[in-house]
């Protein structure tokens, strides 16, 4: 080694002894990027109290203390600037022989992602923090693709099947699907959640070490994070959720490697640039709904709800009341639907009593077309309804005709109707909040679980199937002349809760 060599090498190790601070932390990293480069469209980087909660559990997953973290944060909150742009620039140096990906719900957003990085990586400030860094590979620099000699590579692409044919050891996956694709599309949600199951695992390197950093804002109980806290999330062992809402609900803290982190209830996530007057502003211009969702990221909450659970009143009588008194009716929803995964039958009856609705059975799930025929059968015997309408879709024409023959072999009657459905599904099932606050309505006290599971969460459920059910019975109620007898004038007794009292 000459003395030009050794002399380089003394100036090599004063920088990193000079940013030492900036190599071992991504937050000064960051901090001092800011403060050299200014990023376009950027005037200043101020560090909140979320950037450091977010930065501690970077810190946490590089140190193998788990390999899963979703981070469920409001838009416009440096999310992506701070995890999807910054942290994979900062982790080549500590770890050169890394390859990351990146995923976000278009191209034109995934190729930010890497043009951005590369500027990182080419930047003055990156050369005096990190100054034994590699040259990007001519051969590799392109929109979607970076690449060192040090085998460290970032790769960004849209969510989608381009993603196979690579492998990482980080997998980052920034906002898979629009929020308004999400909100409406249940298509869209389902592909996006089998796409995530069926590919993003096998694309790291070691499943049980390599790590997936999720990060978006939530829009629909069923959106990614949702499916995998309810289907993933307890077979991962090594697993984080960070959910910061725009507003504190409850009092919380946060010991991170910086100091302990105390937010109060009410208090804004960001005071500086969003403070509460802000947030209140953002609410009224969107509405209670979005706002739940994208920026407190609570799909369903007592503010959004439509269907609240002090209108839910329940009957217990064991007595069958007989004609005119009473109608009853079957409804059936089957679930012959494109992505059928994510639908489930639904069939319900209910005795009418002077317009007043009395649940009496539930069956719901996703269950075979023999058991769903079987199920309508132990309805109609059981219950003996004046009429089962089946929504018609499809494959319902066969299920009809199943049932009649099969009712003309077991002895058993009912008039059977395809019913087709005209109109927006989620107007129709508000129709039911006014019957609701009217107590109209009656549970069971046990069976309708799953019914006030939908009526809590909707319009951002998961399912709607047994509602849209509901909604169908007392439809088919109010358009069916009564042929049990004529109109008579007749006295109902009732009891204290509203119910009916059968001598």
């Amino acid at each position: 080694m000459n003395k030009e060599q050794i002399m380089q090498q003394i100036a090599i190790k004063k920088l990193e002894e000079r940013f030492k601070p900036q190599q071992e932390d991504l937050i000064e990293f960051i901090k001092l990027y800011f403060e050299r480069e200014r990023p376009k469209g950027i005037k200043k980087f101020h560090v909140s109290n979320f950037h450091l909660i977010i930065a501690d559990k970077l810190h946490r997953i590089m140190k193998w203390e788990f390999n899963k973290l979703i981070i469920n944060i409001p838009p416009w909150h440096w999310k992506t600037e701070l995890i999807t742009k910054s942290f994979p620039v900062w982790v080549l140096w500590n770890n050169p022989h890394t390859r990351i990906m990146a995923t976000g719900y278009s191209t034109t957003l995934t190729q930010q992602f890497s043009s951005e990085a590369k500027e990182y990586y080419k930047s003055d400030t990156f050369r005096c923090v990190f100054p034994r860094r590699d040259d990007v590979k001519k051969d590799q620099d392109t929109k979607e693709h970076r690449a060192t000699t040090w085998w460290w590579s970032y790769y960004a692409t849209w969510f989608d099947w381009s993603i196979t044919g690579n492998r990482c050891n980080i997998f980052i996956i920034d906002d898979p699907i629009k929020p308004n694709e999400a909100e409406k599309s249940e298509v869209v949600r389902v592909w996006v959640n089998n796409l995530f199951e069926n590919t993003v695992p096998s694309r790291l390197f070691d499943p049980a070490v390599d790590k997936i950093i999720i990060i978006m804002q939530r829009t629909h109980d069923d959106d990614l994070c949702g499916y995998l806290l309810e289907k993933m999330w307890k077979w991962w062992t090594k697993r984080e959720l960070l959910s910061l809402p725009a507003i504190a609900t409850d009092d919380e803290s946060f010991d991170t490697k910086y100091w302990l982190i105390e937010r109060k209830k009410w208090e804004p996530l960001d005071p500086i640039r969003f403070p509460l007057e802000t947030l209140e502003i953002i609410k009224k211009d969107t509405n209670s709904i979005n706002f739940s969702t994208q920026y407190q990221q609570e799909p369903t909450n007592r503010e959004t709800q439509e269907f609240h659970e002090e209108r839910f009143r329940y009957h217990w009588t064991q007595a069958r009341p007989t004609p005119p008194y009473m109608r009853i009716f079957t409804a059936v929803d089957p679930a012959f639907k494109t992505w059928q995964q994510n639908d489930q039958t639904s069939i319900i009856t209910a005795w009418f009593i002077e317009d007043k609705c009395y649940i009496l059975e539930i069956t719901a799930g996703r269950i075979t077309a023999d058991v769903m025929q079987e199920q309508i059968l132990y309805h109609i015997r059981k219950r003996q309804p004046e009429k089962i309408g089946i929504e018609a879709f499809q494959a319902q024409s066969m299920i009809v005709t199943f049932l009649k023959s099969e009712m003309q072999k077991r002895g058993i009657y009912a008039d059977i109707e395809e019913i087709t459905q005209t109109g927006d599904k989620l107007s129709k099932i508000r129709k039911l909040v006014s019957l609701y606050k009217n107590w109209l309505i009656y549970h069971t006290l046990q069976g309708s679980e799953e019914l006030e599971h939908e009526l809590k969460r909707f319009p951002r459920g998961k399912h709607d199937d047994i509602i849209d059910s509901l909604q169908m019975l007392y439809n088919m109620y109010e358009l069916v002349p009564n042929t049990w007898a004529k109109k008579q004038s007749f006295n109902i007794e009732y009891d204290h809760n509203g119910n009916v009292i059968y001598n």
